[in-house]
C-alpha cells in the first residue's frame, strides 16, 4: 500500500487494510479487490445461471401447457396473456411489499436476511421441479409458485442492494454495481443457452428447475463465509422513530432529491412500458419468428450478450463519474431496439436487435441504480432501495399485465410499439427539454 493511501481521510481508505484485500486487481475490476465482494460475486455467477435456466424453461413451459388446453388457432394470442400473467406473479409482490421490506433491510443484519431469502428461493425452485417431474404442474401452480418467489424477492432486493456498499465502500460502489450487472447478464447468456440445449436434447424443463434449486447453495455458502459487520445502520443513535416515519423515510428522500426524481420516474415508465418485452418474447419467438427451443434460448442469450458488453463498458468507466452524462444513450438504444423488434420477421435480424436492446437496457438501469445509491445516506439505504425497487421492479408486473392484455386484444407488435413510443416521448420531455440543467450537472 502506498503512503498516500494511508493518509487519505476517506471512509474507504480502510479497505486496503482488509484481510484478503487484493491490491493488484486492475481498476476496471476494483470491487473484486474486496474479499467479501469476491465471494458474493462468485456465488452469484453460479446462482444466477440457475435462475435464468428456470426463467427460460418456465416461459417455454407455459406455451407447452397452453398447447394442451387451447386450440392451435387461438394459442398465440392466449399465450401472450398467460406468459405475462405468470411473469407478473413473480414481481407483483415487490410493488406491494417493497417499502415494508426496505425497513427490514435497514433495521436487521442484511447478510442474515439474504441467507433466509436465498434459502427460500431454493425451496421454491425445488418445489417447481417436483411438480414438473410428477406431471402435476399447471398454469395455476406456476402462478402460485411464481407468487411465492415474488414475495421472497421483495425482501431480498433491498437487503442485497443495500449491502453492496458494505462490501466495497462508496468509492468502489459504481464498479460493484457494474460488475454485478455483468454477472446477472452473463448468466442471462449462459442460462438460456443451456436451457435451449437441454430442451433440444429432449430433457425435461424439470431438470432446469432442479439445477436452479441446487445453484442457490453457491450464494448461500458465499454469504456464510463472509467476514465483517453487517448489522443494522439505522437506529444506532438510540432514537426510536415511529414506524410510519420509518416507513415513509425512503419515499420522502426520493421526493426531496430533485435530480433523482426524474430518473426514478423514468425508470418507472420504462418498467411499465418497455421492460415487458421479455415476458412476451417466447410468443414472439414461437409464433412470429418461427423459432424452436434452441433458437429461443439464443434470442434470450443475445439480450444477455448486449447487456454484458454494457456492464464491462460501465465497469471500465465507473471511476469517471459519467453516469448522468451517458444515461440518455441507454434510453435511446433500449427504446429504439424495441421499436425495431416489432417490425422485423427475420430471426437473424432479431438476434442483433435484441443484443442492442440488452445493451441499452442494462446501460439505463445500471446507471440509474448507481446514481441513486451514490446519493442516499447509509442509514436510509434499505428503505430508499426498497422504494426504488417498487418503481424499478414493481411497475414491471403492472406493465406486463397491461401489455399482455393489449397483446391479446391488438397483437403483441402493436402493444410493444405503442409502449415504446410513449416511453420515448416521456424521455424527450424529461431529458431533452431541459438540456441546460443536465449540462450543469
Amino acid at each position: 500500500m502506498q503512503d498516500s493511501d494511508r493518509q487519505t481521510p476517506n471512509p474507504d481508505a480502510h479497505t486496503a487494510l482488509e484481510p484478503g484485500y487484493w491490491l493488484w486487481v486492475p481498476q476496471a475490476f476494483a470491487a473484486l479487490r474486496h474479499r467479501n465482494y469476491r465471494l458474493y460475486w462468485l456465488g452469484q455467477i453460479v446462482s444466477l445461471v440457475g435462475t435464468w435456466m428456470q426463467r427460460t424453461a418456465q416461459g417455454w413451459l407455459v406455451t407447452d401447457l397452453l398447447l394442451e388446453i387451447v386450440a392451435k388457432s387461438q394459442v398465440a394470442s392466449v399465450t401472450n396473456w398467460y406468459v405475462a400473467l405468470v411473469s407478473a406473479m413473480g414481481t407483483l409482490p415487490v410493488l406491494l411489499i417493497g417499502p415494508f421490506s426496505g425497513v427490514l433491510a435497514d433495521y436487521f443484519d442484511k447478510r442474515r436476511v439474504l441467507i433466509v431469502t436465498q434459502s427460500l428461493m431454493a425451496v421454491q425452485a425445488f418445489a417447481l421441479a417436483i411438480f414438473a417431474y410428477t406431471g402435476l404442474i399447471s398454469i395455476g401452480w406456476l402462478m402460485a409458485l411464481a407468487l411465492m418467489l415474488g414475495v421472497v424477492w421483495a425482501f431480498d432486493i433491498p437487503a442485497r442492494q443495500g449491502m453492496a456498499i458494505e462490501l466495497v465502500g462508496r468509492k468502489d460502489l459504481p464498479n460493484a454495481i457494474a460488475l454485478s450487472s455483468g454477472v446477472f447478464n452473463t448468466a442471462r447468456i449462459i442460462g438460456p443457452a443451456v436451457t435451449g440445449i437441454i430442451l433440444a436434447l429432449h430433457f425435461s424443463v424439470a431438470d432446469a428447475f432442479l439445477v436452479n434449486a441446487v445453484s442457490f447453495l453457491a450464494v448461500i455458502g458465499a454469504l456464510l463465509l463472509m467476514r465483517g459487520d453487517f448489522s443494522a445502520r439505522a437506529g444506532r443513535d438510540g432514537k426510536r422513530e415511529p414506524y410510519l416515519q420509518r416507513l415513509s423515510a425512503g419515499i420522502s428522500f426520493l421526493l426531496r432529491a430533485r435530480g433523482i426524481r426524474r430518473i426514478v420516474f423514468m425508470v418507472g415508465v420504462l418498467g411499465f412500458l418497455a421492460s415487458p418485452f421479455m415476458p412476451l418474447l417466447p410468443a414472439i419467438a414461437r409464433y412470429r419468428l418461427g423459432a424452436g427451443p434452441p433458437q429461443f434460448g439464443f434470442l434470450v442469450t443475445c439480450v444477455g450478450i448486449g447487456a454484458v458488453i454494457a456492464a464491462v463498458t460501465l465497469a471500465s468507466i465507473s471511476a469517471r463519474g459519467l453516469q448522468h452524462l451517458t444515461l440518455r444513450i441507454g434510453y435511446a438504444l433500449f427504446l429504439g431496439s424495441i421499436i425495431a423488434l416489432t417490425q422485423i420477421t427475420s430471426l437473424t435480424a432479431a438476434y442483433f436487435v435484441l443484443a442492442v436492446c440488452g445493451f441499452g437496457m442494462n446501460w439505463t438501469f445500471a446507471n440509474s441504480n448507481t446514481i441513486v445509491q451514490l446519493t442516499v445516506p447509509d442509514e436510509l439505504r434499505g428503505r430508499v432501495m426498497g422504494t426504488y425497487s417498487v418503481v424499478f421492479i414493481g411497475m414491471f408486473p403492472l406493465g406486463t399485465l397491461t401489455m399482455g392484455w393489449a397483446s391479446k386484444a391488438y397483437g403483441v407488435d402493436k402493444a410493444l410499439f405503442t409502449g415504446a413510443i410513449i416511453a420515448a416521448i416521456v424521455a424527450i420531455v424529461l431529458f431533452v427539454r431541459y438540456p441546460h440543467r443536465n449540462a450543469q450537472r
